[in-house]
């Protein structure tokens, strides 16, 4: 799926979604993230990876 239909599907912004994509963001909201696993049928654990930043 591309960044622009994930955009269509999701009524996110593009730009929000490409910034998502390239990890440009510090904070993503609670409502884009149920959006997005809701278009790709997934849980959140599949989206998110936590690591220790420095």
């Amino acid at each position: 799926m591309t960044q622009a239909e994930l955009a269509r599907k999701t009524g996110i912004r593009p730009n929000t979604i490409n910034e998502i994509y390239w990890e440009m963001v510090e904070r993503i909201s609670l409502e884009h993230i149920e959006k997005i696993c809701s278009v790709l049928n997934c849980e959140v654990c599949d989206l998110i990876k936590i690591t220790n930043r420095k």
